[in-house]
């Protein structure tokens, strides 16, 4: 593979500009580089575990601001339950019940797949020792 362009700079740009949706060739334009190379740095590894790091990055942070507005919508709701209008109590109470059934349907979901990993664990070592689990 040809030189590649290490310009710490540069690959912030294009990496910042691939996470916000751009083209490659938009990429290329914004960090004043060839669509060329844009694809050459796409096909190294190093570039692309960067590139991954930084887009996992950015979910992290997307998902810390969910959770802090989850927390704001919960209190709505709550508050919600207090206005005077009947309708908007009962939609309040309505979404509230369904997230927390939704809630608890994931809870119970997540226990029972992780007993069943346990299981599926316990299984694969029986196996691997000759024996079978009962």
């Amino acid at each position: 593979m040809g030189h590649i362009e290490t310009s710490p700079d540069k690959r912030r740009i294009v990496i910042k500009s691939l996470l916000a949706g751009e083209s490659q060739e938009g990429a290329a334009r914004a960090a004043d580089l060839s669509r060329r190379t844009i694809s050459r740095w796409l096909a190294d590894p190093g570039f692309t575990d960067e590139l991954e790091a930084a887009r996992t990055a950015a979910f992290a942070e997307a998902l810390g601001m969910l959770r802090g507005g989850a927390a704001f919508a919960v209190k709505t709701l709550l508050k919600n339950l207090n206005e005077r209008n009947a309708a908007e109590r009962r939609q309040a109470a309505r979404e509230i019940l369904t997230f927390a059934f939704k809630g608890i349907e994931t809870l119970n979901f997540e226990a029972r797949l992780t007993k069943l990993e346990q299981l599926i664990e316990q299984g694969a070592v029986g196996l691997l020792r000759g024996r079978r689990l009962s």
